[in-house]
C-alpha cells in the first residue's frame, strides 16, 4: 500500500504541472497516455492488495480470534459462523477439527441454557436459593441474622444504645451483617425488601444501615474518632439494618434481596452519631423476575 501511496503522489505532480505549465496537444496526448497506463496499474495493485486484505481476514488464525471475540460476547451465532468457515475451507486440518469441537462446546452451552430456562419457568422463584455470605467487588457479607421485629436497636455504647419502635400496623425487617472490604471507603450494597404479588416480586422497602456499636459515648459524638467504625483501620464492620414493612405484607411472606451495587456512601459530620451511611442514587427495580438473580440480585433469605 505504501508504493500505491508514492504512486498517487506522482500522478498528483504530475496534474500540478501539466496546469502550471503550458505543453502542446501532442504532448499532452503523450502525457495523458502514460497516466491511463499508470491509473491502469494502480487500479490492478489495488485489487490485489484487496483480494490479499481477503485472504488475511479469512486465515483459520483471524477466523478463530473472530470466534473467539463473539464468543465472549455471548454471540454465539457469529461464532460458530466463523468456526464454521474454517471447517468448509480448511477441511480436514487441524484447525478445521479445532473449529468443529469448538461449535460442539457452544451448542452444549445453548442446550444448557435452554434446559436452565425451562427448569427456572417451572419452579418459578422456587428456583432461588438463599445465600447469607454474599460476594461482590471487593465486599464480603456474611448476615448473622435475618429476622422481624418491633424495635430496631442500634448505635449500642457503654450501657446505652439508641433504637426505633415499629409504628402501629407495621414491622421491622432486621438484620445483623458484619461487611469486610478490601478498600479503605468503599461504599456499601442497598438490602431490599419484596413482597410477592400477581406471580411476581414487588419492592416494598430498603433497609437503612446503623452502626451495630460505638467504643463509647465520646466516639458516638464524633469527639474523638472510633477506628472500630473506619474502613481505613479496620476490614470489618459490624452493623444493624432496619426496615418497617406493613403487617399484612410481612404476614404473606417477604424477600430480603441484596443488590450488587454500592451506593450507600459514608457520611461525616452529623450529630448523635458523628458519622453514618446514607443512600446515594441506587438504579433498582420495582419488579424482579427469576432472571434478575442471574447476575444483578441476591437473595439472602425469604421471611
Amino acid at each position: 500500500m505504501n508504493k500505491i501511496y508514492k504512486q498517487f503522489i506522482i500522478l498528483t505532480l504530475f496534474f500540478l504541472l501539466f496546469f502550471t505549465t503550458g505543453c502542446s496537444n501532442t504532448d499532452l496526448e503523450n502525457e495523458n497516455t502514460k497516466l491511463r497506463t499508470e491509473i491502469d496499474s494502480l487500479r490492478n495493485e489495488i485489487e490485489e492488495c484487496s483480494n490479499e486484505l481477503t485472504l488475511i481476514k479469512n486465515t483459520p488464525e483471524q477466523r478463530k480470534l473472530r470466534a473467539q471475540k463473539y464468543f465472549s460476547e455471548d454471540n454465539f451465532k457469529k461464532s460458530i459462523f466463523e468456526y464454521e468457515g474454517i471447517i468448509e475451507n480448511y477441511e480436514g486440518t487441524e484447525e478445521a477439527n479445532q473449529a468443529e469441537e469448538a461449535i460442539n462446546k457452544i451448542k452444549k452451552i445453548i442446550e444448557d441454557r435452554i434446559k436452565e430456562e425451562e427448569r427456572k419457568k417451572a419452579l418459578g422463584y422456587k428456583v432461588l436459593k438463599s445465600n447469607v455470605k454474599p460476594k461482590f467487588g471487593k465486599l464480603s457479607l456474611n448476615f448473622s441474622s435475618i429476622s422481624k421485629g418491633q424495635t430496631w436497636s442500634f448505635d449500642s455504647h457503654s450501657t446505652e444504645y439508641s433504637y426505633r419502635s415499629a409504628q402501629r400496623g407495621y414491622t421491622y425487617v432486621l438484620a445483623k451483617v458484619t461487611i469486610s472490604s478490601e478498600s479503605n471507603n468503599p461504599d456499601l450494597p442497598p438490602v431490599l425488601i419484596y413482597k410477592m404479588e400477581e406471580g411476581e416480586l414487588k419492592l416494598v422497602g430498603r433497609m437503612g444501615y446503623e452502626f451495630r456499636r460505638w467504643k463509647d459515648y465520646g466516639s458516638y459524638l464524633g469527639n474523638y474518632a472510633d477506628y472500630g467504625n473506619d474502613f481505613g483501620h479496620s476490614k470489618s464492620i459490624n452493623f444493624n439494618l432496619g426496615c418497617q414493612v406493613s403487617n399484612e405484607d410481612v404476614s404473606k411472606g417477604v424477600y430480603v434481596v441484596l443488590k450488587k451495587e454500592e451506593c450507600f456512601r459514608r457520611k461525616t459530620g452529623g450529630f448523635r452519631p458523628s458519622v453514618e451511611y446514607v443512600e446515594s442514587y441506587c438504579e433498582i427495580k420495582d419488579k424482579l423476575s427469576v432472571n434478575d438473580f442471574d447476575k444483578e440480585y441476591i437473595l439472602l433469605k425469604k421471611l
